[in-house]
């Protein structure tokens, strides 16, 4: 998958840097042409199924501007019923960051209704987050922590991997960064200004 992925950007930025192709035009966006190399169901999503503004974001569980991002993009949710969030687990900070990744990956495969409220517990846990935390927070949504907490030491996610190397083919470093529509956008952006931009 990585190298088709390469194969992928490589023929993308040709293209584009060549022709000027303008997305709004072909009725796609950068953010569903960045994504369009995963499965449906790879990586989680969460609000319209057939939306009108896709936002695609990287980020950090021990990242405190992506905590406020969580809350602004849930925010945003709750009043625009036509936009869809699709959440690339970029773990830059490793250790425990990379462990809540993959449990919140795990929990998108076994139990996909639940990723968006255990994605935002796991946001306000901040930079001191601890295992104890994170299995407290699945305790309380219904999950077994401790159990999900071993099936994650024992697998391998490739998807952490993927991400990681399309987070470095798009030239992003930092969380949070999202793509909006066809806006690559690195750093924290409020509430206000995702409304904006999304309503040009």
């Amino acid at each position: 998958m990585s190298n088709k992925l390469r194969l992928i950007f490589l023929l993308f930025f040709f293209v584009f840097g060549l022709t000027n192709i303008n997305f709004a035009e072909d009725k796609s966006s950068l953010a569903k042409f960045i994504i369009r190399n995963y499965e449906s169901n790879e990586i989680p999503r969460v609000g319209s199924t057939d939306p009108d503004h896709v936002i695609v974001e990287f980020f950090d569980y021990r990242c405190g501007y992506c905590s406020k991002q969580a809350f602004d993009y849930a925010k945003l949710l709750e009043t625009h019923d036509n936009v869809q969030i699709v959440y690339i687990e970029f773990p830059i900070f490793g250790g425990i960051s990379e462990d809540a990744s993959k449990i919140a990956m795990e929990v998108w495969q076994q139990n996909p209704e639940l990723y968006f409220k255990v994605h935002n517990d796991f946001m306000k846990l901040g930079s001191k987050m601890k295992k104890n935390d994170l299995i407290n927070i699945l305790n309380l949504n219904g999950l077994n922590g401790n159990l999900m907490y071993s099936i994650m030491e024992e697998k391998d996610y490739e998807i952490i991997d993927t991400n990681t190397e399309l987070a470095r083919s798009l030239g992003l470093r930092g969380t949070p960064a999202s793509i909006i529509n066809d806006t690559i956008i690195p750093g924290y952006v409020k509430l206000i200004n995702l409304k904006e931009i999304i309503t040009q």
